[in-house]
């Protein structure tokens, strides 16, 4: 009988990588609480009218990437393929609006997307992000890109850009739309079709397009900072001179406008130059949409967030620092199991990662198990040590080996 594969797009998540993963999780967890935002936890699938409201009829992922479906009851249902939208919705639904503003949530999940898969990103693919509704403040928006850097920069990760853009108010792009059109009008034959299509449908959108030779073309068209109104060029300059106070490396790129329709003022991306990412070099990414919550039947409520793929951010702590291959730090040698495994539940029960054998096979045997499991130290209890009420370790990548007296020592060598 033949074996049934994952579906192509897909991945299994297994140790050493899924280690990494609750790492990531973890940092997320502790510097997001320090700033007082809390989890929300959606649905994988949501009405496919809110994805076509929120994301844009005239996006790619709409029209292309969405995983959609009619359940029994003939509802058409989409897998989420983005966090913000449902997220608004729940704000919405759960009157959240009648609490403290700005309301603080993050979140982490898996997102669906039917696209090429690439590096990096699947077609189920995951993401952490945050969300910030009901403050229009730029300090909020500062904050924001603060806890991605944050985040980045406590995994360790190195040579970090920030790229930003502002897509101004309503009035603003109203006009930089008329101008972009004309511009288009004498290239459109010239583009792609996705292009072509953009042009009538989301203009915009244009800039968003990753075929090279469109992309020289589009080089020569209008910036939208020429038509900022008094309005946008004052939030814009104001932003611009705190986002200089931020310690890390700041690109102003007037052709960032990300692949959402409901952005508006502030976007960002932040880029790693690594080689391993190849032309996907964006790690994390997002901005503000001040629109959306009003456009999904809630109140006016200005609002910034931001999202990373968390399958990104792996293969670049891995490149970075290497992945840690010990999912355990500790393996007990023994010639007796019960007494094995009532050292390691004492080992586990003050905090240390603990295995042992079950087999009560011979001791080098036991050592090559305890290799092969990963393990950084061997704790031989054997009879004599036992009897000593002593524990003999030894050091797998040094080779050292000592003997301590007690289990307040194990204790302290595995918090080094």
């Amino acid at each position: 009988m033949s074996k049934v594969s994952a579906a192509r797009g897909t991945q299994d998540i297994i140790p050493p990588a899924s280690t990494l993963w609750q790492e990531i999780e973890a940092e997320a967890i502790r510097i997001f609480s320090a700033a007082g935002f809390g989890e929300l936890r959606t649905p994988i699938f949501e009405s496919t009218e809110l994805f076509a409201r929120a994301v844009g009829e005239a996006t790619d992922i709409v029209n292309k990437e969405m995983y959609t479906f009619t359940d029994r009851s003939d509802r058409s249902l989409t897998l989420r393929p983005e966090g913000t939208a449902a997220i608004v919705r729940a704000y919405i639904e759960q009157n959240l609006d009648h609490g403290p503003k700005p309301y603080k949530a993050w979140y982490r999940g898996p997102m669906f997307r039917y696209e090429r898969p690439q590096t990096g990103r699947y077609r189920q693919f995951h993401q952490i992000g945050v969300e910030a509704i009901g403050s229009s403040s730029i300090y909020l928006d500062i904050e924001i890109i603060s806890l991605g850097l944050k985040l980045l920069s406590t995994l360790g990760l190195k040579d970090l850009t920030l790229h930003v853009n502002s897509l101004a108010n309503n009035t603003s792009r109203a006009a930089y739309r008329e101008a972009l059109v004309k511009f288009l009008s004498g290239i459109k034959t010239e583009v792609c079709e996705d292009c072509q299509r953009r042009i009538v449908e989301n203009p915009l959108r244009v800039l968003d397009c990753k075929v090279p030779a469109d992309q020289a073309l589009y080089t020569k068209a209008p910036l939208l900072s020429d038509y900022y109104d008094a309005e946008s060029q004052t939030i814009w300059q104001e932003l611009l001179k705190l986002l200089e106070t931020l310690d890390t490396k700041l690109v102003v790129d007037p052709k960032l406008v990300r692949g959402l329709d409901y952005y508006n003022h502030l976007v960002f991306e932040i880029k790693s130059s690594s080689p391993s990412l190849g032309q996907q070099s964006t790690v994390l990414a997002g901005g503000r949409y001040d629109g959306l919550v009003s456009t999904l039947g809630g109140p006016e409520s200005p609002a910034c967030g931001w999202a990373l793929g968390i399958e990104r951010l792996a293969l670049l702590i891995e490149e970075q620092r290497g992945l840690h291959a010990s999912t355990q730090k500790f393996y007990i040698v023994s010639d007796d199991g019960a007494a094995a495994l009532k050292l390691a539940e004492e080992l586990r029960t003050e905090g240390l990662t603990v295995e042992f054998d079950y087999d009560n096979a011979k001791v080098g045997k036991q050592i090559e198990k305890a290799s092969k499991r990963g393990a950084r130290y061997v704790i031989f209890y054997l009879a004599d040590e036992r009897s000593s009420g002593r524990f003999k370790i030894k050091d797998l990548e040094s080779a050292s080996e000592q003997v301590l007296s007690s289990m307040a020592d194990l204790v302290k060598v595995g918090a080094r």
